[in-house]
């Protein structure tokens, strides 16, 4: 039809009054969480046609696979299959100027990475009522850009590590005796000397090797700060995630309690929900949806994810799960805004400068 021409992400299936019966419906749906009959199409669509063309329509819908008909008098819902056709039509808009002010005030306040990510993740789940996932950048490729040793008491000390992401390791640094100011100081320094610009899953192995090369009296300190590295520094094997708004989904009946039980075991497998979410995210810059059976994990066959990758110095993901049954556009366009202040604030965190 010559209606397709007007806009060419139409499916080869649908033409324009399709699309917008789709539209409706999806719309309704979504609003009301009830099957939709035609006469509300009629009202809702801005059709100029007959309620018979309309139930046609939605018979053709139907047989196509884009709605069904849950019971035999009811309206009609949409399948995956339909909202992802709804997904691919929408224009994502902006947010209001109250929800990207909101954003911007609570992300721009951050004071180091990780507060960054856990603001990311509850502004996420405050503004969409839907769970919030927040995949932290990859640690592997990082390199420390600063490393701060200070003094508690005269057997003790913080070390305190900032890698190129913005990202700080605090640690507490337990010495075997008593040391002096000075030798903290001489520690630093040669700490600063070695382990600046270096990857952060190579500082506990650059720390070690420091320990046989240090004067005697440097060594008790240097082996407690080798020791402090240990954990966590050396190797982030599990990548970080941040999980917000779980309790979003205990009152949703768009899932079963079944598969609920099902998903919320799921958020706690930090590995696979990295994975997902950044194969949802894609290498977009745009916010891209998994609906429904388009997931390859089983578990995730009765929810939607609605995710986008961010990058500074590195890259990461964040996004929102929820039923199939979401305002797609309402989580679209708040995970692109919240993307895009967090790779600002991220960078300012950052800095400039960076080892390379």
């Amino acid at each position: 039809m010559s209606d397709r021409e007007d806009d060419p992400r139409l499916p080869d299936d649908l033409d324009e009054r399709k699309a917008r019966i789709l539209r409706s419906i999806v719309a309704d749906f979504v609003a009301n969480g009830q099957p939709v009959g035609s006469s509300r199409v009629v009202d809702s669509a801005g059709l100029n046609v007959s309620s018979a063309t309309v139930r046609n329509e939605m018979a053709a819908l139907e047989e196509r696979g884009y709605i069904d008909q849950p019971h035999t008098s009811a309206g009609r819902i949409p399948t995956d299959k339909g909202y992802r056709a709804f997904v691919d039509l929408l224009e994502v808009g902006g947010l209001d100027a109250r929800r990207a002010e909101l954003i911007d005030e609570l992300l721009g306040s951050a004071r180091d990475a990780e507060d960054l990510m856990l603001r990311a993740s509850g502004v996420l789940a405050q503004l969409t009522h839907l769970v919030a996932l927040v995949v932290a950048p990859t640690m592997d490729e990082a390199r420390c850009k600063l490393v701060e040793l200070v003094t508690l008491t005269p057997s003790s000390a913080l070390l305190l590590l900032v890698d190129d992401t913005g990202r700080v390791v605090r640690r507490m640094v337990d010495i075997d005796q008593q040391v002096s100011e000075s030798d903290v100081s001489r520690v630093r320094a040669v700490l600063a000397e070695h382990v600046l610009g270096r990857r952060m899953p190579a500082v506990h192995d650059a720390v070690g090797q420091l320990v046989e090369q240090s004067p005697a009296e440097l060594r008790p300190i240097m082996r407690a700060v080798h020791t402090a590295t240990a954990a966590d520094v050396a190797v982030e094997l599990v990548r970080r995630v941040y999980v917000g708004g779980q309790a979003a989904l205990a009152g949703d009946e768009g899932i079963e309690r079944t598969a609920l039980s099902r998903l919320l075991e799921l958020l706690e497998e930090r590995t696979t929900l990295a994975r997902v979410l950044d194969d949802t995210a894609g290498t977009s810059a745009a916010p891209l949806a998994r609906i429904g059976a388009e997931h390859d994990v089983e578990d995730l066959r009765h929810t939607s994810m609605v995710s986008q990758r961010y990058e500074v110095v590195r890259s990461g993901s964040l996004g929102v799960l929820g039923p199939t049954r979401m305002d797609y556009g309402s989580a679209l366009s708040t995970v692109r805004a919240v993307s895009e202040a967090l790779e600002r604030t991220l960078a300012g965190l950052a800095g400039a400068e960076r080892t390379d």
